[in-house]
């Protein structure tokens, strides 16, 4: 089962979404779904952003539907911007936006012309586009668990293959950043650790950093 964040500032659209996708993926149903409490306040953003953050590397969601106009929230926050924060954090994530001008929003440089859906069509379950819709998101979704998971599986083995090596061995640190240089696109990661590890000449030290990276995705 998938699950799928969803920033919408009319709870009516927002139910209306959910419908249209639980009737035409049998990957969601009515617990597959999470939305965000929105409200104007001081620091909203940073708190919002800080719960994706967490629900991403967490893997509590691995799709977010954004509401390209939140209205109550004017010069709060603008969907947009939640756009723009997921692709500079984590660019392969999926992020689909709906809108009520979706041809004016397919312009904008941040959005993928490809994941821009018209609301009042997506908002009709029975309708053929609407299906289309859901059924490319389904697709994105698919790849984008697929992905994740095989790079945090090449990546643990990469791992384990480090620590167990009792001396320094450049071409197994240098595997084990690619892959995490990679990962970082589909998930929020701390590569420090690492970069500092492989930087090191004291090897017992630089085998402690890793061992507390393991034990942190334990």
């Amino acid at each position: 089962m998938f699950y799928v964040g969803m920033i919408e500032d009319d709870k009516a659209e927002a139910s209306a979404v959910m419908l249209s996708l639980a009737l035409n993926a049998k990957q969601l149903g009515e617990e597959s779904f999470k939305l965000y409490e929105l409200e104007r306040k001081e620091k909203f953003r940073e708190e919002l952003f800080e719960k994706l953050i967490k629900d991403v590397r967490e893997n509590r969601i691995q799709c977010l539907i954004v509401d390209y106009k939140l209205d109550t929230l004017d010069e709060v926050l603008e969907g947009i911007e939640v756009v723009n924060f997921m692709h500079e954090l984590v660019p392969e994530f999926p992020v689909v936006i709906l809108t009520n001008v979706p041809e004016s929003s397919k312009k904008n440089d941040s959005a993928d012309p490809d994941k821009v859906y018209a609301k009042e069509i997506f908002m009709k379950p029975d309708s053929v586009e609407t299906k289309e819709m859901v059924y490319h998101i389904i697709r994105n979704l698919e790849r984008y668990t697929k992905k994740r998971s095989e790079l945090e599986i090449k990546r643990d083995q990469s791992l384990d293959k480090v620590i167990a090596e009792s001396g320094y061995d450049g071409e197994l640190y240098g595997e084990l950043l690619d892959i995490e240089r990679e990962l970082s696109k589909y998930v929020p990661i701390e590569m420090t650790g690492i970069d500092e590890a492989y930087d090191m000449a004291d090897m017992e030290d630089a085998l402690k950093v890793l061992k507390e990276y393991k034990n942190i995705l334990e």
